[in-house]
Parts: structure tokens; sequence; C-alpha cells
């Protein structure tokens, strides 16, 4: 009886992790997760950034849902992906703090207001024609395209975004270790249509 009882428990142990994916349950992520929200939300990014802080809130109430069914490996991306979003909707709601007057003006890392400053002025026109950028935590197209050695402009981001469509299918979205082909010889209607849509 004890073997039966035994082979049982150990029936739905094996069930248990087939449900769950052998994945660990990700509480430390579903409290990063919450904890970029908050943040988001404490510098007013449900009225300055409105579409990414919504984003992220429904990225986080997804990793709890997946979470509820036992879906760990999901849950976790889901997650990862809120904290992100989190992050950029507090970046943006930033940003519009710092440059009232430029109300539709993409997000911006505020890491050091003194260097926000600096992007007003954009930088000499790249010689290369080409040159590739690896992506690192805490990036977003907007720091990358105002790097005085990319674009100078955080305005011309688009061009970044269009030039990698093939590994970037959100904008709002990029990974560490990515590598990004930065396109240097534009033309002024290129740049005229990037800084457009970035106003948009």
């Amino acid at each position: 009886m004890k073997k039966w009882g035994l082979w049982v428990g150990m029936v739905f142990l094996g069930i248990g992790l087939i449900v769950s994916g052998c994945a660990p349950k990700p509480t430390a992520e579903l409290e990063k997760a919450q904890k970029a929200l908050q943040e988001a939300k404490d510098v007013g990014a449900p009225q300055l950034a409105p579409a990414d802080y919504s984003a992220a809130e429904n990225k986080l109430n997804e990793g709890k849902k997946l979470m509820d069914e036992v879906q760990y490996s999901k849950a976790k991306t889901a997650l990862d992906e809120s904290a992100q979003l989190s992050a950029l909707a507090k970046q943006k709601a930033l940003a519009s703090k710092q440059t009232p007057a430029s109300a539709h003006a993409p997000a911006a890392a505020v890491s050091a207001p003194v260097a926000e400053k600096k992007v007003v002025t954009p930088a000499p026109a790249p010689k290369s024609d080409s040159m590739e950028y690896t992506v690192v935590k805490g990036d977003c197209l907007w720091n990358i395209s105002k790097m005085t050695d990319v674009y100078g402009n955080a305005h011309r981001w688009p061009l970044l975004y269009d030039n990698n469509k093939d590994q970037i299918k959100n904008p709002n979205l990029i990974y560490p270790k990515q590598v990004l082909k930065v396109k240097k010889d534009v033309s002024e209607d290129e740049i005229k249509a990037a800084e457009k849509k970035a106003n948009k």
C-alpha cells in the first residue's frame, strides 16, 4: 500500500512539473514589475505617457493571470516585458516634465538633467556610412539615437527602428545584446520624416 501511495505521489509531482513548464514561480519578477509600475505611476506616467503605462499594466495583469494558471515560463516573460514598459513610461513622463514645450516628444531617459539639456543641439552629421550598436540593459531607441556617435538627436529614433525592423517588432521593446544597424548616410528628407514620426 505504501508503495502504491508513493507511486501515485510521484505521478502527481511529475504532472505538476509538466504543467508549470519546469520553471520556478517568478515571484521576484512579479515584485520587480509591480515596483516598476508604481515608480512610473509616481512620476505621472498615467497622464504623461498613457499608452506605455497602459501597456505595462496590461502585461503585469497578464503575468499575474499566467502565474495563477501555473504557466510560470510565460508569466516570467510577460512580467519582464511589463517592467521594461514601465521603465519606458517613467522615462517618457520624466522627459515630458523636463521639456514641457515638447508635449509630443517620445521617451527620453533622464538619468541626469544636465545631460538632457545637451540634446537640444544636434551633433554634426557623422562621416561614416554605417555602424553597428550593441544594446545594453536600460537602453531604448530614444537614448541610442541621441548619442553623438549615432544621430545626436533623440527625435531621429525612427531611423533606427526602420533600419532594424527585421529584429525589432515593437519600437518600445529592445533587448540587451541585440546588434542594431545604424545607417549614417541618411538624406534630409529621411531625417525630416523620422522627426515628424517621432513627434506624433
